[in-house]
């Protein structure tokens, strides 16, 4: 992760200080449900000092409409200028890109979209960043370079020590009571939760909160042992196979091998293809 600040840093300095050159024309952030991808989009945008737009549902049941609207939004988009478009669940805001069933008009969402994000004299004064768990459901061409040439994997944590920096983040958001140094405790909680959500790491210390408050009240501190029982005691809900396969297409997907943790950096092309192709017989259409 410290990679993938660094790399969003300096894009964001690149943007502030006019170095157009630096600045890709888009983002792709990549991986996962619970992961981060929202809170970091939010955070980058902030970041780069830029306004911020996020593209919602443009889409109209009347012909032509559609298309209308995308022309009205990319109007504005360009009259503000210095802007971050950002896009979640990029696969299902741009809809399928056969056309099948809406008289092409996704081809033809898909086609202007593609028009306007290969504009290179909006390369530093309007970035996209677009979000997704599917990137296999992506137009192909809306990803190569020229477009969305950034790929960013986010993976779940996978150290005790990642898990301790996300729950430190976790106990200040929420304003936890406690003065209980995780790292103390790392066998029994920390190494406990690698490989779990953001979503699920903030559950178990919520968890935590309420097993201090059963045991002495309201505005009792959360102690270790609390901290300890709660990671025992969660039970995520998770589908091992569709997390393991959206992880997989992070890594697939991803610009550069030093984003990637330990874990996945000397993969081969073949063994990760390999892997991906029996995730996709097993998931079939799960989302």
């Amino acid at each position: 992760m410290e990679e993938v600040k660094k790399d969003l840093l300096v894009i964001a300095e690149s943007i502030r200080e006019g170095r157009t050159s630096r600045v890709p024309m888009g983002i792709l952030f990549t991986g996962p449900m619970g992961t981060g991808k929202t809170f970091v989009a939010e955070a980058f945008a902030k970041e780069c000092g830029l306004t911020t737009i996020k593209l919602k549902n443009f889409r109209s049941k009347w012909v032509g409409a559609t298309e209308g609207n995308l022309e009205k939004i990319l109007n504005v988009i360009r009259a503000i200028g210095q802007v971050v478009v950002i896009i979640d669940e990029g696969d299902r805001a741009f809809g399928n890109t056969d056309g099948e069933g809406d008289g092409g008009t996704s081809s033809r969402v898909i086609a202007r979209i593609k028009e306007f994000m290969s504009d290179t004299s909006n390369r530093g004064r309007i970035l996209f960043l677009v979000m997704t768990n599917r990137p296999d459901k992506l137009d192909v061409d809306l990803k190569r370079a020229g477009r969305l040439d950034r790929k960013i994997p986010f993976l779940y944590v996978q150290t005790p020590e990642e898990v301790e920096l996300v729950a430190r983040a976790l106990v200040r958001k929420n304003k936890i009571k406690t003065d209980v140094d995780l790292a103390a405790i790392r066998d029994g909680f920390s190494a406990k939760l690698v490989g779990y959500s953001n979503a699920d790491i903030e559950a178990v210390i919520l968890l935590a909160n309420d097993d201090a408050a059963r045991a002495a009240g309201g505005d009792a501190a959360v102690l270790a042992e609390h901290f300890l029982r709660a990671a025992t005691d969660y039970f995520p809900s998770r589908d091992a196979e569709l997390l393991e396969y959206m992880e997989l297409l992070a890594v697939f997907e991803t610009s550069s091998r030093r984003l990637l943790p330990a874990k996945y950096a000397s993969i081969t092309p073949e063994e990760l293809d390999a892997r991906l192709r029996q995730l996709r017989l097993i998931v079939g259409g799960r989302r």
